[in-house]
């Protein structure tokens, strides 16, 4: 066993949050969350891979934090619902940056009419691209990771959906909750089984936030919904883009298998 750190050899704190050096992939970066996290991971330092089926976004986007932050962006188009696109897609971004070591698995849909009702199909689409998808990009980052012999760290996108079961908009949500349920229980299992190569997984779980996700729901559903958020409002990308640069940063270095949410209160009471 170690002993502990004499006070005067205390890591900065400050220098912990740099992401400088990093090389970080960020699934879903053409929505608002995964937009944010870009963001976040470019001001810190982070050279950043924006993947995103809607490529003209990415590469638009790439463009921006390359010029803004001065750090190296490239925009990659993958289904990451699809084995051989998510390996080709790790193998395009190490090839490019040398390695990985930072990675927003992030990538989620929600499905018009979700409920116990809704259509297999429908059912086998959210499964593929909530959860399916969090499996093959984990899993390919962890194995890049473990093979350059850097370690590295792995956000999943979860959501408060995966503590509890939402009513939308008069029956409740059963392929949405359920994946990102079973996102909560792949992350810590993922953690577990990477752990030893000094690879941290952890997970995020916003509430509502104004994403983009919702730009389709009207207003007065919103309002309706904010009354029931004990902080009274909807988060903001910031608000999450920071959690998950926190948790890929070494300031979070002795956090894996954890889940946190940015709810506003939601799952308190």
């Amino acid at each position: 066993m170690g002993t502990a750190i004499p006070l005067e050899n205390l890591r900065s704190v400050k220098m912990g949050f740099s992401l400088e050096g990093r090389k970080a992939v960020v699934t879903g970066a053409a929505g608002g969350i995964g937009y944010a996290v870009c963001v976040a991971l470019a001001e810190m330092g982070a050279d950043v891979a924006l993947v995103d089926l809607r490529h003209d976004v990415a590469v638009r986007y790439a463009a921006y934090l390359g010029e803004k932050f001065h750090v190296q962006t490239m925009a990659v188009a993958c289904d990451v619902g699809d084995e051989e696109q998510v390996d080709a897609m790790m193998e395009t971004v190490t090839a490019h940056f040398g390695w990985v070591d930072a990675v927003h698995s992030n990538a989620g849909i929600l499905v018009p009419g979700d409920s116990g009702d809704m259509p297999v199909a429908d059912w086998r689409r959210i499964v593929d691209i909530n959860y399916t998808s969090m499996f093959l990009v984990d899993r390919a980052a962890a194995n890049h990771m473990h093979a350059n012999g850097r370690g590295g760290a792995i956000v999943n996108t979860a959501s408060m959906s995966a503590h509890i079961v939402n009513r939308h908009p008069d029956r409740h949500l059963v392929g949405y909750t359920s994946t990102k349920a079973a996102v909560l229980h792949l992350t810590k299992a993922m953690a577990m089984d990477y752990c030893r190569h000094n690879i941290r997984v952890n997970s995020v779980s916003p509430g509502y936030m104004y994403s983009g996700l919702h730009d389709r729901i009207p207003q007065e559903r919103l309002d309706e919904c904010a009354q029931n958020i004990p902080m009274g409002r909807f988060g903001t990308m910031n608000e999450i883009g920071a959690v998950v640069a926190f948790l890929l940063s070494e300031n979070a270095s002795y956090i894996t298998g954890s889940d946190i949410l940015v709810d506003g209160g939601f799952c308190a009471w």
